[in-house]
């Protein structure tokens, strides 16, 4: 594969707070970062999102003031919330069970803070918060490739193996053993997430 160095950046990825840790050099030719951007999402070296939540919020507030634009010229409330959830609530959906189990307090606060104004204006018809957008999200990717392995990015593989029992126990949400997490960062990754989140 042809690599164009112009477009190629490197990032070195750190566990929150680390200690005694310096640097690697820099690859020939590559610009080293703190974040970046891959597939709309933004990642920051040390698994933080605040680049990315900023990021889409600005986007999403230019696209309010788009509806307002649209309220004001007499579009009906009921397609006022219809271009909400097309042109705002899509975006900031988008990727959602990638970024979203690694949002602290803060950055969910500020997310459900817009949606609430959102509603205080009227461009969506019920109060939305960011948790319940999650929690659907995440389940329904969670699902997907739980039962099958021919999706087009298989993450099949990133599954442990079943687990065996020769005792009937109470059903459960899944038949996968549960791994053994050390960090808190591991059990907030998405399938570790999920495996957890739904048990039941």
């Amino acid at each position: 594969m042809v690599i164009n160095f112009h477009k190629t950046k490197e990032i070195v990825l750190l566990k929150p707070h680390h200690r005694r840790w310096s640097l690697p050099k820099s690859l020939e030719c590559i610009e080293q970062v703190q974040s970046a951007k891959l597939l709309g999402v933004i990642y920051h070296s040390t698994f933080s999102f605040v680049d990315h939540v900023d990021y889409i919020l600005k986007i999403c507030s230019q696209r309010v003031y788009l509806l307002k634009q649209l309220r004001d010229q007499g579009l009906p409330l009921q397609n006022l919330h219809t271009v909400f959830q097309a042109i705002v609530l899509s975006r900031l959906m988008y990727a959602l069970p990638a970024w979203g189990p690694l949002l602290n307090v803060e950055l969910v606060h500020k997310i459900d803070g817009f949606l609430k104004r959102s509603f205080r204006f009227e461009f969506t018809n019920k109060l939305i918060t960011i948790q319940p957008l999650l929690d659907s999200a995440t389940k329904d990717l969670f699902c997907k490739f739980c039962k099958s392995s021919n999706t087009v990015v298989s993450l099949h593989s990133l599954l442990p193996p079943d687990r065996t029992l020769n005792q009937v126990l109470r059903t459960r949400g899944h038949s996968f053993q549960l791994p053994t997490c050390s960090f808190n960062l591991h059990k907030k990754s998405f399938v570790i997430s999920c495996l957890f989140k739904f048990l039941t």
